[in-house]
């Protein structure tokens, strides 16, 4: 399932729990406000309350406040320019710490996380069904070795649902919002504009490294560039730690024993073939808990390619997965509106080992 089914279906979830609660909803609204465009997952009412609602559905449970603290700030963006009084609700399917709650408080938003959402589908009209339905998605959304109660972290409150609506209707003042983690820059143009093959292999290695450090600054650290073995035989173009809490990077570590991930980037003007597959493959070393690679080819694989790196997971569980450009853009639009980078290689991933054959 890729990542706009998952939110696709965790919208219906709250649809269905603000109905339970007597909320007119409007769905996906595009506004046009002072001449700039602005998207609205949900524009909700309920007592002269107006409310604008922004949803965010992480695969991974916890370490998602970078993507949060996004979020918040183009909902605050989108308070600030709209023409009536309004409070801003954001939703995640995902924990959020007390910390990042009084955070995003401060600048007006109220945070509902899987606790909340919990918590409120208990007092709903269809509790029980709904609640099932939630666990369903979140468990469809597990990644690596996670087995566990998808509501074990959850924080159960006394509290009424009167007050967590209650709180909506308050006025908070608003204040200077987290900096952005939106790209200063085009890295999609920039990254398309560089010319193919050896003319352009050093800038093109450069921007990817530069694209990948902006979209997993807080998953990875230790970036070594063209490092060596220690018999001097193998050079590779990148090597990284895996410091992440998300889940997608811990399944990394526990599903293929891999604490360190590898980087190849290749500015071919056609798909990469077997060779380059092969290649790579000879640097990485399970019992060294290196044995995660991931090909940044400009143009992808050719099938071949794709069927060596299957045949390198199932024949030595070394894992190579192949990336292009459109990934890497895909990627800087996600993680620009608030989304996880993350996510979108888990789906990456789950379509590798779904097709995986004997």
């Amino acid at each position: 399932m890729d990542t706009y089914s998952f939110y696709l279906k965790f919208e219906s979830i709250v649809e269905k729990l603000l109905r339970d609660f007597n909320f007119h909803i409007q769905k996906q609204q595009q506004q046009v406000i002072d001449s700039k465009r602005y998207h609205i997952d949900l524009l909700i009412n309920r007592y002269n309350l107006t409310i604008l609602v922004e949803l965010k559905f992480y695969r991974s449970k916890k370490g998602v406040a970078g993507a949060v603290r996004d979020a918040g700030q183009q909902l605050v963006s989108l308070l600030n320019a709209y023409n009536s009084p309004a409070s801003g609700l954001l939703i995640i399917a995902a924990y959020a710490t007390p910390e990042l709650r009084d955070e995003l408080r401060a600048t007006g938003i109220i945070l509902w996380d899987r606790s909340d959402l919990y918590n409120l589908i208990r007092f709903g009209l269809g509790s029980s069904q709904l609640l099932e339905e939630f666990e369903q998605l979140l468990n469809e959304a597990k990644q690596g070795l996670d087995t566990e109660d998808v509501f074990a972290d959850v924080v159960i409150s006394k509290e009424s649902p009167d007050t967590y609506f209650e709180l909506l209707a308050k006025h908070f003042v608003r204040s200077a919002v987290p900096p952005s983690t939106a790209p200063k820059k085009d890295y999609c143009a920039e990254l398309n504009a560089i010319p193919e093959g050896k003319a352009g292999w050093n800038n093109y290695e450069r921007k990817c490294i530069e694209i990948l450090h902006y979209l997993f600054e807080d998953d990875l650290n230790n970036w070594h560039t063209q490092s060596s073995t220690d018999d001097g035989l193998s050079r590779f173009d990148m090597i990284c730690r895996i410091v992440s809490a998300d889940d997608f990077w811990k399944s990394l570590i526990q599903s293929f024993n891999s604490r360190y991930v590898l980087f190849e980037f290749k500015n071919y003007a056609d798909p990469i073939g077997q060779d380059q597959i092969y290649t790579t493959e000879r640097y990485l070393y399970v019992r060294g808990l290196r044995a995660v690679g991931f090909i940044i080819a400009r143009n992808g694989g050719s099938e071949r390619a794709k069927s060596a790196a299957k045949g390198a997971l199932r024949e030595h569980g070394k894992l190579m997965l192949i990336l292009d450009n459109h990934d890497l853009c895909e990627m800087v639009k996600l993680k620009a509106s608030g989304g996880l980078p993350n996510d979108y290689l888990s789906v990456k991933l789950d379509d590798f080992l779904i097709t995986l054959s004997r």
